[in-house]
């Protein structure tokens, strides 16, 4: 039976009747949990599995009246909450095979070398009324020991029936890595409804990125102000009943000074598989579809990337994310 055929009444009733249940209830939550999960299989109109291969999230965010004692630096605040996250992420190259012959003539290339990462994330997110400040901190491993090859190769052995590739052992050394994550989001046009242009700007500094990318987005839809937003990830400031149901895209242009992923130790450039140069200004594309109810919210994103580590290549990949909050 062809599911798309199927008549979508029921489906569009249940969507009304959240709306308008919550539409009642006023509640704010203090807490919420979250899982993402990114990988280019889920992009169904191409079948890769190389660069960045899949990604794998889990966080927990909450409100406390102190923590850090940071909220005294922004007296024009509306409201904060900070954030604990673990991740798991693998990067893999278009070439994954590695015949005897160039094991044994030590001619291995790679497009991108084989890189693993796992990490723990804590953030603070500070919001004002049509902007929003987000630092944070990344302490984690990245090499063999991060599991993410692992990892990997037990979801393709076990699940998916995909290829195992041994040649995750030419993948980037164990290193500790530590990055600091700074973001500040701007609503431009915030009295607007069912549309909204909004500029962002990230940058990371540490031994695992150091870059910095300005972006320029739009919302089409119903959505709450961007400090509230599951597009932005800040629902958990929103009111129960602030119901979301929209569209967003965004363009985005990095400029990429180092990469760990793809080039290995900061202090050490020895390692033998690393690219040889990083292509240092890449652009990204995303569209993306969000929901938010009273407890649950749920986004689908693609991701089109150009020129990301490696010059004039493009890559696309997609990632879901569900959310409960308590």
């Amino acid at each position: 039976m062809n599911s798309a055929k199927l008549p979508c009444y029921p489906l569009c009733f249940l969507l009304l009747l959240i709306i308008r249940t919550n539409a009642q209830n006023q509640h704010t939550f203090d807490s919420e949990i979250s899982f993402s999960s990114a990988n280019d299989a889920y992009v169904v109109w191409q079948n890769s599995d190389r660069f960045y291969s899949y990604g794998l999230g889990l966080k927990l965010k909450f409100k406390k009246e102190k923590m850090l004692g940071l909220q005294k630096y922004f007296p024009k605040k509306e409201a904060y909450f900070f954030e604990f996250g673990l991740r798991l992420e693998g990067y893999t190259p278009t070439n994954k095979t590695v015949t005897p012959t160039e094991i044994q003539e030590n001619t291995i290339t790679f497009d991108r070398p084989y890189a693993g990462l796992s990490f723990a994330t804590f953030k603070a997110t500070y919001a004002f009324e049509r902007s929003f400040l987000r630092g944070g901190v990344l302490l984690g491993v990245m090499g063999p020991a991060s599991l993410a090859g692992d990892f990997q190769d037990w979801i393709h052995d076990k699940v998916t029936d995909d290829p195992v590739f041994e040649e995750w052992r030419f993948q980037v050394p164990n290193q500790l890595v530590i990055n600091i994550d700074l973001s500040y989001a701007h609503d431009f046009i915030p009295k607007q409804k069912w549309i909204d242009v909004y500029g962002m700007f990230n940058t990371r500094l540490g031994n695992l990125y150091i870059d910095a990318t300005p972006t320029l987005g739009l919302r089409l839809g119903k959505f709450n102000k961007l400090v509230e937003s599951v597009g932005m990830d800040n629902n958990i400031l929103s009111t129960s009943s602030g119901i979301e149901l929209f569209l967003q895209s965004s363009i985005s242009g990095s400029l990429n000074i180092f990469d760990g992923t793809a080039q290995g130790n900061l202090l050490n450039g020895n390692f033998e598989y690393a690219i040889d140069e990083l292509n240092t200004f890449s652009t990204t594309l995303t569209q993306s579809v969000y929901f938010s109810s009273r407890r649950f919210s749920m986004g689908i994103e693609h991701h089109f990337t150009f020129g990301k580590v490696v010059p004039e290549e493009q890559h696309v990949y997609a990632r879901t994310i569900f959310k409960y909050k308590f």
